[in-house]
């Protein structure tokens, strides 16, 4: 009877002093996931996001306005020195580019600021219903973010300045050919990321892209001049 007593007696006593044992603590900061928010990247560290924009081209840019889903993955590797250098790739299947930039970083408590330069590159085609084109040049986006913490939130501003470095549009036997800089427009956006679970974050973003010439839409490029506003939805989760 008393070792039935003293083992229950031990079994009582460390139920009682596992239930006061504090809950360890959350050590979580948004700046060791987040991929928008400037910060001091781990060096030679490798960050990747996957997701969707939604884009709704003006209906006088195209006849009838559609959402136009774009996939997009979006890369960062830490350099020394404060330094990253990403990558994106987004794609529509008859459209597609590939951009990639260093990135300076600059974090100060909970701001930060990032300034970079991307070189991307876009490619089309489309050879269906009778249509025989296809598309393909440089753009260059020079590209300031600014952005403030929480323990698990941030958020980004980031603009950019469209710079068209090249563009070749074909269409049968005619190719049309805009070799000449020119200042395309530009674009401003805003991230949320917030932490889902654990150390997963998830990125929404509001982005407006002020151009002349969009790039998904590269099929009627030879046909508008003039700066539209479109609308980008971007969700995204950060791998």
């Amino acid at each position: 009877m008393n070792i039935r007593l003293t083992i229950f007696f031990f079994f009582f006593w460390n139920l009682i002093l596992s239930a006061q044992e504090p809950a360890p603590l959350d050590t979580f900061d948004i700046t060791s996931t987040s991929i928008q928010f400037p910060h001091h990247y781990q060096k030679f560290g490798f960050q990747v996001s996957a997701g969707l924009s939604m884009v709704v081209p003006p209906k006088d840019l195209l006849e009838n306005s559609y959402q136009a889903p774009l996939v997009n993955i979006h890369a960062t590797f830490g350099l020394p020195w404060n330094f990253s250098l990403e990558g994106d790739l987004t794609t529509l299947i008859v459209s597609n580019q590939l951009a990639l930039g260093p990135r300076y970083s600059y974090l100060y408590k909970n701001f930060g600021v990032k300034i970079g330069w991307d070189v991307a590159f876009f490619y089309g085609q489309l050879k269906q219903g009778g249509f025989d084109n296809s598309a393909h040049g440089w753009i260059q986006y020079p590209n300031l973010s600014v952005g403030y913490k929480l323990k698990k939130m941030a958020f980004t501003l980031k603009g950019e300045m469209v710079v068209m470095t090249r563009a070749t549009v074909k269409s049968g036997e005619n190719e049309v050919n805009h070799s000449t800089n020119f200042i395309n427009g530009g674009t401003l956006a805003i991230y949320m990321e917030q932490r889902i679970h654990k150390d997963k974050a998830f990125v929404i973003g509001f982005k407006d892209n002020y151009e002349k010439f969009y790039w998904p839409t590269w099929m009627i490029f030879t046909t508008f001049n003039r700066y539209y506003h479109i609308p980008e939805i971007y969700l995204s989760w950060i791998l």
